[in-house]
């Protein structure tokens, strides 16, 4: 039998195995529909979305005691819904289907300025985390050394709305005379850990994220290194929707700032400061540049 050739047998196994494989890949998804859809049921209490960066166990893990003690400061139940995408949550926020959002400083623009406007109530800031670094990584046997020699390489971003995992990379290379045009190709992978297992697997020379992610991917052992970091950028921040309850909003923000160690988890540990809009001037400005 020439190599062209397959056996009945062979090719009986290949389609089995890519059964499975279809089967495989519909039930991660739905295991995501299902954890991301969780906190939408109809059931008493407030609703917090947070947008899909990586992987829905690991923000699940993130957030479990950060709504466990909300949920005891309210008294009332606070439910985590991850999105399926920035623009699902941006969307959500804005039509008040959610009470309050954990979003990055893009998607938070994207919420107040576009979708808002003229609204008499608009959405309001509660509190912020403190400032992080974007970064751009590449695979540890690269030969990129600087940010310059990104051209005419391939690139992996996260979601197109994602700050750190698009808009201020873009600025980065923007500032190197790198426009989209001069790389090799480029693509948007939604989450952050997408983007950089890209680099893993060397599917792309070069990704956007998270300082702090990029570095616990490297401390996992993971063959990346980081290329360029930003300054410290807008931070994120957790905003209520238009409409909630002032007193609510008053309670969110104190439990926040000055978290009653009496009444957090053992294993609560985000910490959270104080955020004015002025913080976002900045990010309005490159959302601008990067759109125009």
């Amino acid at each position: 039998m020439s190599a062209l050739q397959t056996s009945p047998y062979a090719s009986w196994l290949l389609v089995i195995g890519f059964t499975f494989m279809l089967l495989g890949c519909q039930k991660a998804q739905q295991t995501e529909t299902q954890t991301s859809n969780k906190s939408l049921d109809s059931q008493p209490g407030l609703v917090l979305s947070v947008p899909p960066y990586e992987m829905p166990s690991q923000i699940q893990l993130r957030f479990e005691p950060l709504v466990a003690y909300l949920s005891q400061i309210l008294n009332q139940p606070v439910h985590l819904h991850i999105t399926h995408s920035y623009e699902e949550q941006i969307k959500r926020l804005a039509l008040g289907e959610v009470d309050m959002a954990y979003m990055g400083p893009s998607a938070y623009i994207k919420a107040r300025d576009n979708f808002q406007p003229n609204h008499p109530e608009p959405i309001k800031l509660i509190v912020a985390e403190a400032p992080y670094r974007a970064a751009i990584i590449v695979h540890q046997d690269s030969d990129i050394s600087q940010i310059d020699q990104l051209k005419h390489h391939s690139f992996a971003f996260g979601s197109y709305h994602s700050y750190s995992g698009h808009f201020v990379v873009r600025q980065l290379l923007r500032l190197e005379q790198i426009f989209l045009s001069d790389l090799q190709f480029y693509s948007f992978l939604g989450r952050h850990e997408r983007a950089i297992m890209s680099v893993v697997h060397k599917d792309f020379d070069a990704a956007a994220t998270t300082e702090g992610l990029a570095q616990r991917f490297i401390d996992l052992g993971q063959p990346i290194r980081i290329l360029h970091t930003s300054e410290f950028l807008a931070p994120t921040v957790l905003v209520a929707r238009a409409g909630l309850d002032p007193l609510i909003i008053d309670q969110l923000r104190d439990a926040l700032l000055l978290p009653d160690p009496t009444q957090t988890p053992d294993d609560f540990s985000q910490h959270f400061y104080e955020v004015d809009d002025y913080d976002f001037l900045e990010a309005k400005r490159i959302l601008n540049l990067i759109e125009r």
